[in-house]
């Protein structure tokens, strides 16, 4: 999910993206810069997001004054910082990759940092060198926000990928290049705790945390950034200096504001992390408990008599759950529903669904049943597969099952929503078509929405980043496919699927009873076109809502120059 993550909604660090970000080029200076699962018997598609912290009780920290590689405030000694060149280093293409295959890069270098102090000194020699420069980190980008061709300098964040417990600190540091399996297994094994992150397991946590963050463990732990205790960022003044600061949680005035734009406000906007810190107050390991054990429900309906109406009132059925468990807690926020509707031509109408808890078995049970009635079938196990096993089994699981996961030549287009009411019966059409309408090359297309509410809920939309606490659902529709001759095929079904769900609000979730605009770790470069977006609203409004005007004068304050930018970055 939230990269799912794909989640699906994806993701690197620092002017990352919301999976991976960077920025555009400014006259006059440089700049900078998934798939949801569908587990079913015939398979599994899965996206990540990709992607608010605030009342779920992070406790402060002492600033890291020891930890930090280079004292906060401090700009860089000399480095020397590994650089990967084209024609004699043979990792160079594998490193300028990512993993959407739409976008290419053949940057003049590749820095590939192992330090906090080397990624100021990485920074600092594009800035120097007048170089446009962005971050890689999970390469996990929907748009090319990091992979854009006239990138001269990419700062790859791999080797900083520490996933350790410091106990001096009381944090659990995870470097800005760890990978979100690689931080599940490491926390889990070390200490039998997590944090609530998408599903995808090669997404870079420099992109899925500032964006948010969720995942199946959501609703009952509240999003990534839920947890977040500090960051480790390298920022750049009005003379062009790269600096490392730390920001933690309960700094006021300027440190305050650039802690808080990291608990949702995307990647690529304020500076490049090199490292987040986690603690959670009130609980004993200082994380959430790992689920000893959890429940996965696979369902998997065909299509076979499912026309608009019943797919319409499948819709409202798991709207309804959604809403009237919102705001529950016990039981039902162990549940995680999401339903994975394929095109006619990639599989059937399905739900995956997690229960961390035995007591929301029933819940669980009650809703399977009531989404098979709406589409004239029985509960049957037929359709319906139900395993337990040990959470981490089930991550690598959902992580890696799917050839969208683990294929690194795929191709693809998204566009997100989130829920705050019923599907509309225009929009419930417009689905029932697109994913009926034949797709050229397309090797796997389709519609998720995923439960929200729970403990995500239960956070205040200005003490974050993240606006939307009160989105009942989040939404993503995508299609991949492996040859470039089948891009224009599959971007115009994208658009026309998108934009033809939402064409009551202007081809874009708006804010009113139904939606509540985008989701940044799940971007859509078609939001800032007015071909495609004619609501008035600005790609900013739609991933940020009324949190953009802070947004804006924190990027003010912290990025005087616009370093950081990239095609839908905040703007100054």
């Amino acid at each position: 999910m939230d990269r799912h993550t794909h989640s699906h909604d994806a993701a690197p660090a620092g002017p990352t993206g919301p999976a991976d970000e960077a920025g555009a080029a400014q006259p006059g200076r440089p700049a900078v810069g998934s798939r949801r699962p569908r587990l079913g018997r015939r398979g599994f598609l899965t996206a990540a997001a990709g992607a608010g912290a605030g009342a779920a009780g992070v406790g402060a920290v002492a600033a890291p004054a020891a930890a930090a590689a280079v004292p906060t405030g401090a700009t860089a000694p000399s480095a020397g910082v590994p650089i990967v060149l084209p024609g004699r280093d043979p990792q160079y293409d594998s490193l300028r990759t990512g993993y959407n295959r739409r976008f290419d890069v053949r940057p003049a270098e590749i820095l590939a940092p192992r330090t906090a102090a080397e990624v100021v000194a990485a920074v600092q020699r594009a800035l120097d060198g007048g170089r446009r420069f962005t971050v890689y980190g999970g390469g996990h980008c929907f748009e090319d926000f990091v992979l854009s061709p006239d990138v001269r300098t990419l700062i790859t964040m791999g080797s900083l990928d520490q996933v350790r417990y410091n106990s001096a600190r009381g944090v659990y540091e995870v470097g800005a290049g760890a990978r979100l399996l690689n931080v599940y297994d490491r926390l889990y094994r070390d200490h039998g705790v997590t944090v609530p992150g998408g599903v995808c397991y090669s997404v870079g946590v420099g992109g899925h945390v500032p964006g948010g963050g969720y995942g199946l463990l959501s609703r009952k732990h509240g999003l990534t950034v839920d947890h977040l205790a500090g960051v480790e960022v390298v920022t750049v003044d009005a003379r062009g200096k790269a600096a490392l600061t730390y920001a933690r949680r309960g700094d006021t005035g300027a440190l305050g504001d650039l802690f808080w734009a990291h608990t949702g406000g995307g990647g690529g906007n304020f500076g490049v992390v090199t490292r987040f810190d986690f603690h959670t107050a009130d609980e004993p390991r200082g994380l959430p408990s790992s689920p000893a054990e959890v429940q996965l429900v696979f369902c998997d309906w065909p299509w076979d008599g499912v026309g608009p109406e019943r797919l319409g009132a499948f819709f409202d059925v798991f709207a309804d759950w959604c809403a009237r468990h919102h705001t529950s807690s016990g039981p039902a926020d162990a549940v995680f529903p999401w339903l994975t509707v394929r095109h006619r031509d990639n599989g059937g109408v399905g739900m995956v669904m997690q229960v961390a808890d035995p007591a929301g078995e029933t819940i669980g049970d009650d809703l399977v049943k009531r989404l098979a009635a709406a589409l004239g079938y029985s509960a049957h196990e037929r359709y319906v597969t139900r395993t337990r096993m040990p959470w981490m089994n089930s991550v690598r699981l959902i992580g890696t099952s799917s050839d969208e996961n683990s294929d690194p030549n795929r191709r693809g287009k998204q566009g997100s929503a989130n829920f705050r009411g019923r599907l509309t019966r225009t929009q419930v059409a417009e689905i029932h078509r697109a994913l009926h309408e034949p797709i050229e090359g397309s090797l796997s297309a389709g519609v998720d929405i995923a439960a929200l509410g729970g403990a995500i809920s239960r956070v205040r939309p200005t003490d974050t980043a993240v606006f939307q606490r009160d989105a009942t659902m989040k939404f993503l529709v995508q299609t991949f496919w492996a040859d470039e001759r089948h891009d224009a095929t599959n971007i115009d079904w994208l658009r026309r699927a998108y934009h033809g769900i939402f064409q009551e609000t202007g081809g874009v979730p708006g804010y009113d009873e139904v939606t509540a605009g985008s989701y940044v770790n799940y971007p859509n470069s078609d939001l800032s076109d007015p071909a495609w977006n004619t609501s008035g609203l600005s790609s900013g409004d739609l991933y940020y809502g009324a949190n953009y005007a802070r947004l804006r004068a924190v990027k003010r304050r912290w990025d005087p120059t616009n370093v950081f930018r990239h095609a839908q970055s905040v703007r100054p």
